[in-house]
């Protein structure tokens, strides 16, 4: 046996777009294991038992063993895949909804994805073994997103104090970024922030941020526009503009990447 997969549909969960479980599972070390998630809907958390394999998040590359745990994030690009002389042992819950999102915000995981010698196997067990129980969606419910909410509890423990850390010029860099949302912010000019070259400086900032500039400016406009689709009555174009995007039309392509969503859908749900 290759996997063991538990697949479950909306309707056996109370509430499905606030939490639910969609796949939970073991996988068993096999050659050419290799998954692929294009815009993916849904977060997956995994914990490798044994072995090892690659993980890329947008193009970014980790390398993940035993004793790691790993968390791929909605609305991104997924592919991960096995060592070929030392499979995956892995197990592992996809989940999706509302509650996940906000909980990876509050915890502010969204662009951590690696947790090295981080342990989850005891609560994705008891995730699994709950997922098999033939309870009402009421416990199902309730019993998953709270083992959910342990498992992030548990990878935000473990990491660092991320601003003790970085270094100044790349911290300096952060919070210009942070700062000038509703500017046209080159390259160069952070370049001259850091007192870097711009090719040293994306590869310092991707180091520490597990991404470049360019990546983590526009995930903060879109993290503003959400503040004010959700907050305020301003047209989608005008958000647009006052974000400095180059039209309403570019705007919503990557507001859609980032969240699934388009900003109209966004606002409306």
């Amino acid at each position: 046996m290759k996997e063991y997969i538990l697949s479950f549909l909306p309707s056996q969960f109370s509430n499905p777009d606030q939490f639910r479980v969609e796949l939970a599972g073991i996988t068993f070390p096999f050659k050419g294991y290799f998954v692929n998630r294009v815009d993916s809907k849904l977060y997956s958390l995994e914990y490798v038992i044994a072995g090892k394999g690659m993980i890329e998040v947008d193009g970014l590359l980790h390398e993940v063993k035993a004793g790691d745990s790993f968390l791929l994030p909605l609305g991104h690009q997924h592919r991960y895949w096995s060592d070929d002389k030392e499979p995956f042992h892995k197990i592992w819950v996809n989940v999706s909804g509302a509650l996940c999102q906000q909980l990876m915000q509050t915890y502010q995981l969204q662009r951590q994805y690696v947790f090295f010698q981080t342990d989850t196997f005891n609560v994705l067990q008891r995730m699994l073994t709950a997922c098999e129980k033939k309870g009402t969606t009421q416990e199902r419910s309730a019993t998953c997103a709270l083992l959910f909410h342990e498992i992030l509890l548990i990878l935000a423990e473990g990491q660092p104090h991320q601003h003790h850390l970085v270094p100044s010029n790349i911290q300096a860099v952060k919070e210009y970024l942070d700062n000038h949302l509703q500017e046209n912010v080159t390259l160069d000019k952070l370049a001259n922030v850091a007192s870097l070259s711009p090719s040293q400086l994306t590869r310092q900032f991707k180091r520490y941020f597990q991404q470049t500039p360019y990546a983590y400016y526009l995930s903060k406009k879109i993290e503003s526009a959400q503040l004010l689709l959700k907050e305020t009555l301003l047209s989608v174009q005008e958000i647009a503009a006052r974000l400095n995007f180059s039209d309403e039309h570019y705007f919503s392509n990557v507001f859609r990447q980032k969240t699934g969503m388009t900003p109209t859908a966004w606002r409306k749900k």
